[in-house]
């Protein structure tokens, strides 16, 4: 289990890996973090020199974002120095990619990390404390139901969070009195099911599936909105 960590402190810290876009690295000692992202990686052979000599035929860099927790090494392979991690959304400039391992810029030079988890379009960010609201929102108000019906539960929600009428953060509207039942009754904080967590997951990535001001649901008809569902109606 790859857990090491460099010890940087201080200013030092953050200048050490700032990126060109910006976006500063994570360097946090968070052991579970390091896990998650050590379990990505693979041995692939391959070395720096190789990169080196491919920055030959380079010409320009491209801008790529990760879409998980992804180490940041010295060396393009697993047992090398750990420099920083990146959260999942973040942007690099990618200068070339050999056998499973991208070469990043950083303001001291180049970097590596593992090729598989970029994507070349900007991805959502979320942590995993939102990912769990969603999830036990799911669990709690439409555990059992088909992917289409837990869907439309969590487009409400989210809904909810871009709206003037509710708070604007997960922990908010899941806890708000009034709304959320399930939150207080206890069926929120039953065992999450896998597709609980899949359609949060696909939401937070993906987004809401109703218009921004569909902000309700009911298990009957009420208000201006969508066709009563099965099991919910979704309205104004």
């Amino acid at each position: 289990m790859d857990n090491r960590y460099p010890q940087l402190t201080g200013g030092n810290l953050m200048k050490k890996f700032l990126l060109a876009t910006g976006f500063a690295l994570c360097f946090t000692c968070c052991t579970p973090v390091a896990t998650r992202a050590n379990t990505i990686e693979s041995s692939t052979a391959v070395t720096a020199a190789q990169f080196t000599e491919a920055l030959n035929s380079v010409t320009d860099t491209v801008t790529k974002y990760t879409t998980t927790t992804v180490n940041i090494r010295k060396e393009p392979n697993a047992d090398s120095e750990i420099l920083g991690q990146s959260m999942r959304g973040g942007s690099f400039e990618i200068v070339t990619e050999i056998n499973g391992w991208a070469m990043i810029t950083t303001e001291d030079g180049y970097a590596y990390m593992k090729a598989d988890w970029f994507s070349d379009v900007p991805v959502s960010t979320y942590s995993d404390e939102d990912l769990k609201i969603l999830a036990m929102i799911l669990c709690g108000e439409a555990q059992s139901l088909p992917d289409e019906e837990q869907r439309l539960v969590g487009s409400v929600f989210l809904n909810r969070i871009k709206s003037n009428k509710f708070p604007n953060t997960f922990a908010g509207v899941a806890t708000q009195r009034g709304q959320y039942s399930s939150w207080w009754d206890g069926n929120a904080h039953r065992q999450i099911t896998d597709r609980n967590w899949k359609n949060a997951r696909w939401l937070l990535e993906n987004g809401s599936i109703l218009p921004d001001n569909v902000l309700y649901q009911s298990g009957g008809h009420q208000g201006k909105g969508y066709p009563k569902k099965k099991y919910h109606s979704y309205f104004y």
